[in-house]
Parts: structure tokens; C-alpha cells; sequence
């Protein structure tokens, strides 16, 4: 039965690492929420999870929707009471350029998303995960976020800001059972890549499948962490 389920949340569940995350969790049988900006993008996702015999809810979401992230947490109270899994996906690239290049507009756009979303998600959802016996939060980061890459501008500050954010949050949760950590998941054959490297050989990219199976067996593992950014290749 679905209320006998553990329950995830996975955003930017559409396509690439995301939507692999989330038909990875579903085979393993949790209840999976998906969010994505794009409904027909879900619903690929939903298509597969339901195909495999999964389970998932499908919520439209733009992640500058701030409103929209705080209902959701009151939804996921509302039906299920806690959260056991929280994966923070979603991303936005922003344009390649110099700093002094960059719109305010884009920039904005690009920390609302990766940075100020996340605030938000923790802020809906740190009292529902703790309602659960093993919870987990992982945000996905980006090398860039911890070696500075010119003409990466929005995206790796916007980055390097939410792994301090991740420490700071964990550093405040060093009481209980939470884990939190943020994962770097490395080269990976996604739009987003392809966007910031056209071109570039996807035979040398890891594919989005392979990634997730890495951070869906490491999800299932039973250590706790505690604010720390790995790297999925020395996982």
C-alpha cells in the first residue's frame, strides 16, 4: 500500500540525472514525487516509473515558484505526513560569459534556481524530514563549485553558495539522524552539458542511468552524513 511506502521527492525530475533518479527510487519501491518545469517532460518520467510497476505523484513546478515549493511541503504534510528522501536536482546553466557580460536578469534567474530554490525546499521541507526514521537530503553540485572556471559566472557561484549552504544546514542538524550532504556526480551526458559543452564527444560522458544507480546505492546505504560534498567517483 502506497502509505506503507517511503516517500521522495526528486526536482528537475523531467529528464537526465534527475528523471533516472527518480525511475531508480521507484524500482526500489518508494513513492516518488516528481517536479519539473516542463508537464510533458513528467509525464516521459511518470510513463517509465509506471511501466516498471512504480509509484510516483506529478507536480508541475517551476522552481522560481517560491509559493509553489512552500504548498508543496503543505500537500506532502497534508497526504503523507513526512518526507523520507530529498533530492535537489534542479538547474538552470545560464549563459557562458564574463561576469561583466552577464544580464542581472540571468543572474537572478540562475540563483533563484540553484541556490534560493534550495533555501526554500529546506525551509518546507526540514520538519517533514525529520518526521522520518532515516532521512536523507542530497543536493546536486558541480566541480565548478569548488574550482572556479572563468566565463562560469552565475552557475558556479550559485553553486559554491549551496554546497556552504548544505554544510550549514547539517552543522545544525548534528543532533539527530538527518543526513546531508551534497553529491558531485561528474561528467554526465545531460542537456545542460550539452549546453556548456556543444560538441564534445558523449562517449567520453558518463550516462545519466549509470549516475543515478551510483546515488540511488548510495541513498540506500545506512550512514549518516553530515554537511560533506562527494564526489561520486570515489563513492
Amino acid at each position: 500500500m502506497l502509505q506503507d511506502k517511503k516517500i521522495s521527492l526528486v526536482t528537475g525530475a523531467g529528464e537526465g540525472i534527475g528523471a533516472a533518479i527518480a525511475i531508480e527510487l521507484a524500482k526500489k519501491d518508494l513513492h516518488v514525487i516528481i517536479t519539473d518545469k516542463y508537464l510533458t517532460r513528467l509525464t516521459n518520467t511518470e510513463n517509465i516509473i509506471i511501466s516498471n510497476g512504480g509509484t510516483c505523484t506529478v507536480v508541475e513546478l517551476d522552481m522560481k515558484d517560491f509559493l509553489g515549493i512552500d504548498r508543496l511541503g503543505l500537500e506532502i504534510f497534508k497526504r503523507w505526513g513526512k518526507l523520507d528522501i530529498l533530492i535537489a536536482n534542479a538547474a538552470i546553466l545560464g549563459t557562458l560569459s564574463p561576469l561583466h557580460h552577464q544580464s542581472n536578469e540571468e543572474f537572478s534567474d540562475v540563483l533563484n534556481i540553484n541556490l534560493i530554490s534550495n533555501h526554500r525546499l529546506i525551509r518546507s521541507f526540514d520538519a517533514l524530514l525529520k518526521k522520518s526514521v532515516s532521512s536523507k537530503a542530497i543536493f546536486l553540485t558541480s566541480s565548478v563549485s569548488l574550482n572556479p572556471k572563468p566565463f562560469w559566472g552565475a552557475y558556479s557561484i550559485s553553486k559554491a553558495a549551496l554546497n556552504h549552504m548544505t554544510k550549514l544546514w547539517a552543522q545544525e542538524n548534528t543532533h539527530n539522524n538527518l543526513s546531508i550532504c551534497a553529491i558531485e556526480p561528474g561528467e554526465t551526458n545531460t542537456r545542460l552539458r550539452k549546453h556548456a559543452n556543444p560538441g564534445e564527444n558523449i562517449d567520453n560522458l558518463q550516462d545519466p542511468v549509470t549516475v543515478a544507480k551510483s546515488i540511488v546505492k548510495f541513498i540506500c546505504a545506512d550512514k549518516v552524513y553530515k554537511g560533506e560534498t562527494i564526489k561520486l567517483k570515489d563513492i
